[in-house]
Order: C-alpha cells, then structure tokens, then sequence
C-alpha cells in the first residue's frame, strides 16, 4: 500500500503534473490538478480545484504543497496520477483509505521521450495501469497483465486511443463534451473516459447512446461501478430523436450501422461538433439504389465489386460534405475491436468556413447513377 503524501514528495523535484479525480462522497472539489509555476522567480506549485465548472489556485511551496496533499487530498479522491520526467504512476484509492499503486506507466510525456536506441513498443494504455474496462473485457488479468491470446485487442483499443491522443494532446485540461453515437456494451467509451477524464485530467461530460434499453441501463451500472461520475448513457435514436442543444467538442461514432452514421455526422455539423471519430460499417444506401449511367459502369457488373466500390463512395461523399461544412477531413486505417474489413476512419476537425464545392459534384454523381446517400440528403435536401 502507498502513502500518497510520501510518493508525492518523491515525485515533487521533477513533478510535470498531478491529477487528482473521481471524488468520494463529501469531497470539496471534483477535481484537483498540481502542476510546478515560476512566479517571480520562484519555484511554487500551483494547486487547481475544480468546482460547478469554476476553477480555484492557490500557489504553493513544496511545504504547502506536501500538507495540502495529506489533509484535503489524500484519501478523497479515487483516482490519482502523478507524472514526472521519469514517467506516470497512476495510485487507486482502496476500501480501507490507502492507495494501491499501479506499475510505472510507459506513457511518453510532454518534453520527454524514449531514448532513440529504444525500439520498445511505448503504449499509451500500458501493462499495470488500473483500467477496469480492460480487465473487464479480458485484456487485462485481475493483476493488470496484458492476456497472451488478448494482446491484438490490446493493440486495436490503444490505436483508437492514440488516434485521439493526436488530436488533444496539444489541449489543455478543461472541459469537455463527449458524445458516442451507437456505443453498443460501450467498452470503448469506458476506455476513452479513462482517457480524458482519469489519464489526462479533463473535465468530461460524456454520453453513449444506443437503442437497446437493457444495454443503456447495463453500461449505467457499470460507470457507476467504475465510478466515472461524467460519464452517462441513454437511449435514444439520432435519426428521430430531439437530442440535447449543446456544443460539442467530440463527436464518436464505431460501427454506427448504414444510415446511423450519416445521421450522426449531420447531428455534429448542426451542433458544430470540433472533431470528429467515425468508423462507419454496412454502407448499403448507394449499393442498393446505384444504377449504370457512364464511366463507372464496368464497376457495378459484379456483386463482391459493386459493394465495395459502393462503400467507399459513401465514406468519400461523407467526407467530402464535412469538408464543405468547414472541417479538415481525412480518411485513414483503422484496425477496429471486432477484426471487422470495415477499417476505415473518418476523423475530421472544425477549421474553416463552410463552402459548397463537394456537395454539388456529389449531387451531380448521385443524379447521373440514380443513387441516393442520406447525408447528402440530409445536408441538401431536393438537392437545394
């Protein structure tokens, strides 16, 4: 068992950030952050709580910093990560008010690095670290080791996370929306929580949805288990469904069927989502409605062919409206949970000024085949 006052005066002289999270019951704040400050030239710590979206500093010496930790954070937070020069160590909160120290993270931090002669593999979910969804899933044994047979899964959910990781590991910790469309048993979005809220120390506001009732409510016990307190689920059918007004900082989608993902992706250009995570699966629209009308007839003679070639033109017009509708857009590989063909990912941010260039060769494409393609609908409808 770790005494956090002890491991935190360890860890001071070269401390990058700590982050403090999942408060218990009775806690002042719902999220504490330590970082190192100079001001005027002194070395200070500068302690950040977060409480009703409000922030509070107090600019603290090592002394302060050490009483600060054993008498208002200590024990009143589950969830403890603690990042310096050397690396991470993530510490859990036990039933008996001590901390139960994972192994040493090997994630890469900011300014730091592997050296170059070191060829190791460096995950950003790594081998000792308290992730319930991994265990939970059979990745991880109860002891936090990474499962032989499981280890290609392994693999998969830290490329989907560090697909993320690219995007927001420029962003400071605050607050974010989070929304996942079609999030199924939702191991993903535990593991996309544990990455924002509890790894990187952001203030997340986090929904699954889905349209079984019995998973929604199943995914709800186990956030509560997990204690992840910004994260929810409900039922609800995006293509019908009046969904909350908000603003939107990441909109996910992971095998959102056929039509659901493009009503998912218009939801986030209405609501001028930031960014963007789409894994789109069973694009059979334009397979079912496409008809011969010039040079691309020879593709549509065979079935395996005309499927295909069906799919990727849907992800390529979806991906062009999104540009039209003021994102950066590009379409990458993505080794995704199921061993699915379907690996492909459309990640697109909020960059520029919405235009209209790709929706109307998209609409001249679609008339000239016959097709139809629900986004672009969706987006143009009559072809307006």
């Amino acid at each position: 068992m770790a005494d956090l006052k002890t491991e935190l005066a360890a860890a001071l002289p070269r401390l990058q950030k700590a982050v403090f999270s999942q408060p218990v019951e009775g806690a002042a704040y719902q999220k504490a952050a330590l970082r190192p400050v100079t001001i005027k030239g002194r070395p200070l710590f500068q302690l950040e709580c977060f409480r009703d979206n409000k922030a509070f500093h107090r600019n603290l010496t090592q002394e302060d910093c050490l009483l600060a930790a054993d008498e208002e954070l200590a024990g009143r937070y589950r969830q403890v990560l603690i990042m310096t020069a050397d690396g991470a160590a993530q510490y859990v909160l036990r039933r008996d008010g001590g901390y139960r120290k994972s192994a040493k993270s090997s994630v890469p931090l900011p300014g730091g690095g592997a050296p170059a002669h070191d060829r190791e593999k460096r995950y950003l979910l790594a081998e000792g670290e308290d992730i319930p969804a991994l265990v939970d899933l059979g990745v991880f044994t109860p002891e936090l080791r990474i499962v032989k047979s499981r280890y290609d899964k392994y693999r998969q959910i830290n490329r989907f996370v560090e697909l993320i990781d690219d995007a927001f590991s420029s962003v400071e910790p605050g607050p974010l929306t989070v929304m996942d469309f079609g999030c199924g048993k939702s191991y993903l979005t535990f593991i996309l929580y544990y990455y924002f809220a509890v790894k990187r120390g952001f203030d997340v506001e986090m929904i699954g949805y889905d349209l079984k009732a019995d998973v929604v409510a199943r995914c709800g016990e186990i956030a509560g288990k997990y204690g992840y307190d910004g994260l929810r689920f409900e039922v609800a059918d995006v293509s019908k469904d009046t969904l909350p007004d908000k603003e939107i900082d990441l909109l996910v989608t992971l095998h959102a069927c056929d039509m659901a993902t493009d009503y998912a992706l218009d939801y986030a250009v209405r609501h001028g989502a930031k960014r963007i995570f789409s894994v789109p699966c069973c694009q059979h629209e334009i397979d079912r409605s496409i008809s011969r009308g010039g040079d691309l007839d020879i593709l549509l003679r065979y079935g395996i062919v005309r499927e295909r070639v069906s799919a990727l033109l849907t992800d390529t017009i979806r991906a062009g409206i999104l540009e039209d509708m003021g994102y950066e857009v590009d379409l990458i590989e993505f080794v995704d949970l199921s061993h699915s063909p379907k690996n492909l990912m459309i990640r697109a941010e909020k960059k520029h000024a919405p235009r209209r260039k790709n929706i109307l060769r998209c609409r001249e494409l679609a008339e000239r085949y016959g097709f139809t393609q629900r986004l672009l609908d969706l987006v143009d409808p009559q072809g307006e």
